[in-house]
């Protein structure tokens, strides 16, 4: 334990974590009492999905935060980012049923691919008889699935030396010129995020520097450091819920319940905060 649990309660008040934990339940009873998977609209659903992992990712962000470890939070920050990129984006996209099929059906692209190799390493390294029959028969299944998928979005392969495959951001097909979650970033023109979405990137990718950089602090590069850190919570915190904000926009637009005074109660939450953004 890096803190004692005094010196937690005292800082988690700096940024007023107990009512960021309640900004949280009460969009977690807005979203229930909405019932919005009993609505036939297909994005509906998929943003209903996303918006439940969303409320969950935003839990653990202040959790981490809460015990001292900004780092993480800001790693984890950076799914709330790409999820409100692309829910936004389909948002915009709503009345395009075959774009969203697509998107829901690369789903079941990437399950059926993993599964190919999952059995394939069952099959190499098992050396229980019934086991290798079930793995084979899995197999089988499995790529039957992948190629039925290949088969219907045969316009969107792409190819390379190994044959024809569904490139990660396929399903955008012909929407964007360019199939990457960079095109849908430039779509969406969210310039002030992206600097804080790169940020997030460092936090999530290993590197030569491991942890020795921290929010605007460089440490001694000849002391190990392993502990946790009371600073640099305004930046995670006012990133997180910034996403956070707008995909809940995006969540109650759809089934038209205001939510003017979570994204007040946000602003309110990060004012103190924001003059840490882009230093």
């Amino acid at each position: 334990m890096d803190f004692t649990a005094q010196q937690l309660q005292e800082n988690a008040a700096l940024w007023n974590h107990d009512a960021a934990v309640e900004l949280v339940r009460e969009c977690e009873r807005l979203a229930h009492d909405a019932e919005p998977l009993k609505l036939h609209s297909t994005f509906t659903r998929i943003v209903t999905e996303s918006y439940s992992k969303a409320i969950i990712t935003t839990k653990e962000i202040l959790t981490l935060l809460y015990s001292g470890f900004p780092e993480g939070a800001m790693a984890l920050s950076r799914i709330l980012y790409e999820s409100m990129v692309v829910m936004r984006f389909l948002y915009s996209h709503r009345d395009d049923e075959a774009l969203l099929q697509r998107y829901i059906d690369d789903f079941y692209v990437k399950v059926s691919r993993d599964r190919v190799k999952y059995y394939s390493y069952i099959l190499e390294y098992s050396q229980d008889e019934e086991e290798l029959e079930e793995a084979q028969r899995n197999k089988v299944a499995a790529r039957k699935e992948h190629n039925k998928l290949k088969e219907k979005y045969s316009e969107f392969l792409s190819y390379n030396k190994r044959g024809n495959y569904l490139h990660d951001y396929w399903w955008i097909g012909d929407v964007l010129q360019s199939r990457s979650f960079g095109a849908i970033q430039n779509e969406m023109t969210l310039e002030n995020l992206k600097i804080l979405y790169v940020i997030s990137c460092y936090r999530a990718h290993s590197g030569v520097v491991g942890n020795a950089v921290r929010f605007g602090t460089m440490l001694d590069v000849n002391t190990l450091s392993t502990s946790g850190s009371l600073d640099g919570f305004q930046v995670p915190l006012c990133f997180s819920l910034v996403c956070f904000g707008i995909l809940s926009e995006t969540m109650f637009e759809c089934v038209s319940v205001d939510c003017r005074h979570i994204t007040d109660k946000i602003e309110e939450l990060i004012a103190p905060f924001e003059d840490y953004l882009y230093r």
